[in-house]
């Protein structure tokens, strides 16, 4: 565990260090994110740094693969997928792709994922396991893939957010696998962490480089398959995973109904989610926001590990909603003066 530990810091130091080599790369190259009507920011600002963590960690994967560690032959049918996810969003931050070609690309990266790992054939719900056709088992994999991929970039707007809340799901999801014997898949979802907090370092409000959607997309998918991984390797309920992730898919799932029924485009850039009313409605800080998802973290945090210990899975799950459901009325509430776009 002492090699690991300093494995984890090289890799955060390491990463600290290139993330700002690329910062410098971007500025001199012209990658950056211009400021509009719709963004949370109000200068140009460096983008595409997620590729750091992404070269790394698909790096550290390679060397798993390479010197026979379990977690590298776990790791190779998400390879193929992970690299699409990624290339695919670059070529976003460069060249911004029409919104067919990148849901294009997602489904394809999905499927390859689900093809060379047989597939999604059960579900531990906590209360229940439920046992998949392949028919229904791909359909669900696929949706569950392509959603955690457009949640991590809808949910990508103010400093720190989506690197903060990477770092939470995979610090705590990778517990739970350590913890049912995916030592070496464990190890492998908190590299990815470490290489994600070392870009938060230059992501922390005032954000210095945003991470684009190379780096929000991959994460988006490797959160999913990690999930599905533990799932059928190791039987680590879903549903765990999808209580670390609740602050993420509430806020967009809510909101995205919400402008669907109201007959919006769900393509269409907007300030819905309820951290761009905090920002753009009631002025909070990118700081004041990225502490208050901490907090609420922090409170599911013990929620889902009081689940895990007592495999009160769905009461716990019923905590959280209820404690968000708390929180996005009043965001609601309050800046129901200000118009949601």
């Amino acid at each position: 565990m002492s090699y690991s530990l300093l494995l984890l810091v090289a890799v955060f130091l390491l990463a600290t260090l290139l993330v700002w080599l690329f910062r410098h790369y971007a500025l001199h190259t012209g990658l950056l994110d211009t400021p509009n009507e719709r963004s949370s920011h109000t200068i140009e600002t460096a983008r595409g740094g997620g590729v750091v963590f992404v070269l790394l960690w698909l790096v550290m994967a390679l060397v798993m693969l390479w010197a026979d560690i379990p977690a590298g032959e776990e790791l190779w049918a998400v390879l193929p997928g992970a690299v699409l996810i990624a290339a695919v969003g670059y070529l976003d931050d460069r060249h911004t792709l029409a919104a067919r070609w990148r849901l294009v690309a997602q489904l394809a990266a999905a499927a390859i994922y689900l093809f060379l790992s047989n597939g999604l054939s059960q579900i531990d719900l906590g209360f229940a396991l439920l046992q998949l056709e392949p028919w229904l088992g791909s359909g669900l994999g696929l949706l569950a893939l392509i959603w955690s991929v457009n949640l991590f970039n809808f949910m990508d707007g103010t400093d720190g957010i989506a690197g903060s809340e990477a770092i939470f799901v995979l610090g705590l999801g990778g517990l739970f696998l350590w913890q049912s014997g995916g030592t070496d898949l464990a190890l492998s979802a908190w590299l990815l962490a470490a290489a994600v907090g070392g870009f938060l370092v230059w992501n922390w409000p005032r954000a210095k480089i945003f991470m684009g959607d190379a780096g929000s997309g991959f994460l988006g998918f490797m959160i999913a398959v990690y999930a599905l991984r533990g799932e059928a390797l190791y039987g680590t309920p879903v549903i765990l995973w999808l209580m670390l992730y609740s602050v993420f898919w509430f806020d967009a799932t809510v909101t995205l109904l919400r402008r669907m029924l109201a007959g919006e485009s769900w393509t269409v850039p907007h300030r819905a989610h309820a951290y761009q009313r905090l920002h753009h409605g009631l002025g909070w800080s990118h700081q004041r926001i990225l502490w208050s998802v901490v907090g609420i973290n922090s409170a599911v945090a013990v929620l889902t590990y009081v689940a895990y210990i007592t495999h009160a899975y769905m009461l716990a799950m019923a905590g959280i909603i209820a404690l968000l459901a708390v929180c996005y009325l009043g965001v609601e509430r309050n800046a129901a003066m200000y118009p949601r776009y």
